[in-house]
């Protein structure tokens, strides 16, 4: 699942309103043989996801709340917290990533990739996060 480290590091930012994503510290994660994703902040807070057969996503964290989202036909995916928070991505032609929260004030951050596959991300303050996922299939995000 491509977006183990996004989910922890970006989504919890912007659905808990925190404008530096860089406060969460190293995040790793890790897809067991069954498709779960597991991600563990530097905190020890852990966030569970699954992609379903058509695509669809259901992360959860340690306290039961829920993050779902859905990949469209054109790349696009949208996910929505228990609240109704709602976050938009979306892709260019080269791969760079845009990921929109919705409602007024609502907080970009763009993700680049390099030719070794790993991702940078910065949101409108200048915060940077990067990831790198090993051999293994294994992401740490920074």
């Amino acid at each position: 699942m491509k977006l183990r480290c996004l989910v922890t590091v970006v989504l919890a930012g912007v659905f808990s309103s925190a404008a530096a994503t860089a406060a969460y510290g190293e995040v790793r994660c890790t897809t067991d043989s069954f498709g779960t994703t597991t991600c563990r902040d530097s905190e020890g807070k852990t966030l569970r996801g699954h992609r379903d057969s058509f695509g669809n996503e259901t992360w959860r964290d340690e306290s039961g709340g829920t993050i779902r989202g859905h990949t469209d036909s054109f790349g696009n995916t949208t996910y929505r917290d228990d609240s109704g928070t709602t976050i938009r991505r979306s892709r260019d032609s080269f791969g760079n990533e845009i990921w929109q929260e919705d409602g007024p004030g609502g907080t970009r951050v763009r993700g680049t990739g390099d030719s070794f596959g790993d991702r940078t991300y910065r949101d409108e303050g200048g915060n940077t996060v990067r990831c790198h996922t090993d051999s293994f299939g294994n992401t740490v995000c920074r």
